[in-house]
């Protein structure tokens, strides 16, 4: 029986037979390095993503969307004239463009200040389908926000490197986590895979173990908690050497999931680490101690700090 055999093997959903090399499998942020194409596109596809999408690009295409729409009234208001704008007919800076566009926002938002009103039968047709969708537009804004706001997730903290590091009298891979937010995560359970490729056929191969754990379940997590996972003769990675990982492009795969306390829902986080996010020979320095009141203080500044050891990885025996 061949080495490859003797570990459980699986396909975590990424297939295994490629015709060139690829990116990492897992992106830093947790996405999957996929591209979709032939999707077609729904008003529900536009809630998702702009549900999912981070602060910064949300609020710079909510503001985006505001101005054009401002934008795109005043040009009918100048179209229709003006002069059909009580009060619009003052000179500001920036000429009659910027009275239409004032008032497209006071009609809009449905403030109304008083200052300028509509006039003639175009004029008030134009406002009023304006104000209309001012309506619909806060109400599926609010909506958004709501959804954004309520939307469970995890906001795990990786350290940024892998160690290989002595581990009960042979080595182990490890890495760090912590829980960067203040809410309480309960149950938590993690799963590793490591990845191989190797290039047979002109074909580009992956492989995927799952690796045992020193332990894979937690209860509580309030603290660091140190993933582990033993390189001995049970294990794919034994007898790899430095060469080897960076030979066979290994990729280690994080899975992770626990309870949320606050939202009372299930939540995910995923991350990888490179062969070239390796540190050979080092351990990870603590990151919480107890302060004179005897309370437990965690610095997550410090989840990622390590000292370096000395350590040899095993080759197998030969028969």
């Amino acid at each position: 029986m061949s080495k490859e055999h003797q570990f459980r093997k699986d396909d975590p959903g990424f297939g295994e037979r490629y015709s060139r090399k690829t990116k990492r499998v897992i992106n830093p942020d947790g996405t999957f390095n996929v591209i979709k194409k032939g999707t077609q596109f729904s008003f529900r596809d536009a809630y998702l993503m702009m549900v999912n999408m981070s602060w910064k690009h949300f609020l710079g295409m909510v503001v985006l969307i505001y101005l054009g729409i401002n934008a795109f009234f005043a040009c009918i208001y100048l179209v229709i004239g003006v002069e059909n704008l009580l009060g619009g007919s003052e000179p500001i800076p920036g000429g009659k463009f910027l009275n239409a566009f004032f008032f497209s926002v006071q009609t809009f938002t449905t403030v109304g200040y008083g200052g300028m009103s509509p006039s003639g039968l175009w004029c008030n047709i134009v406002a009023s389908i304006e104000a209309l969708c001012g309506l619909l537009g806060f109400a599926l804004a609010s909506g958004l926000l709501y959804g954004r706001f309520s939307k469970p997730s995890a906001r795990i903290k990786y350290s940024k490197n892998l160690l290989i590091a002595p581990f009960r009298g042979e080595s182990a891979l490890m890495f760090r986590m912590a829980n960067f937010r203040r809410n309480l995560l309960l149950n938590i359970e993690v799963q590793v895979m490591v990845m191989f490729t190797d290039r047979t056929g002109g074909e580009f191969k992956r492989s995927f173990f799952e690796l045992e754990l020193e332990r894979k379940k937690i209860y509580f997590f309030p603290l660091t908690w140190t993933v582990v996972h033993a390189i001995d003769t049970s294990s794919p990675l034994y007898g790899k050497t430095v060469e080897d990982f960076e030979k066979e492009d290994i990729e280690i795969l994080v899975s992770v999931k626990g309870f949320d306390d606050t939202f009372s829902q299930e939540v995910h986080s995923r991350y990888s680490y490179k062969f070239q996010e390796f540190v050979y020979g080092a351990k990870f320095l603590p990151a919480f101690t107890p302060d004179e009141e005897g309370n437990i203080v965690l610095d997550l500044d410090k989840l990622d700090d390590f000292a370096p050891m000395k350590i040899e990885l095993k080759t197998p025996e030969l028969p």
